[in-house]
């Protein structure tokens, strides 16, 4: 009987879990599709946008870390943002060999016109957290991340498109 009652709990934290996390990424998806047909941009590009907003940033490393993201996924994103004319990157006056990024003004503009972002509502809501919940949430998602095979993926940022794969050669009939 015990066995049984486990397996019930276990089924019904499962469901549990797959509701909240088909909320979360229901959530976060409706807020990239707002993002995007608001300024025309993926949640991650807005994101860097609105990190440079609150202040320009005096290098990749700098913008990395308000961003709570590696350097290569945020230089993968400024490069578009880069491409479209919204960020301005400029050699340090101090540092010839560091690169600060700022908003042009068709950035500026963008980013008045923005909704407010799931990453920063997400960022604010893990931040009011208190820390002991916020550890132990760490640790859960972690061991989960593990159990899952997702701990071999690299953590890029929120709904930024993967690069394209290699197309294969299609088999000839």
């Amino acid at each position: 009987m015990g066995s049984q009652a486990s397996g019930a709990d276990a089924r019904g934290d499962a469901l549990a879990v797959m509701e909240a996390l088909r909320r979360v990424v229901r959530f976060l998806r409706l807020a990239d599709r707002r993002a995007e047909g608001a300024v025309g941009l993926s949640a991650a590009q807005m994101f860097v946008v609105t990190a440079l907003e609150a202040a320009p940033a005096t290098s990749m490393s700098d913008l990395a870390a308000r961003t709570l993201t590696d350097q290569s996924s945020v230089s993968t994103v400024v490069a578009r943002l880069v491409e479209r004319g919204l960020v301005a990157r400029r050699r340090a006056s101090g540092d010839k060999r560091r690169v600060e990024l700022a908003l042009t003004a068709r950035g500026r503009d963008v980013a008045a016109r923005a909704p407010e972002l799931a990453q920063v509502r997400i960022v604010r809501a893990l931040e009011a957290m208190p820390r002991d919940e916020r550890r132990a949430l760490v640790a859960a998602l972690g061991r989960f991340v593990t159990a899952i095979g997702a701990d071999q993926l690299a953590p890029r940022m929120l709904f930024e498109d993967e690069p394209a794969s290699p197309r294969r050669p299609r088999a000839r009939r």
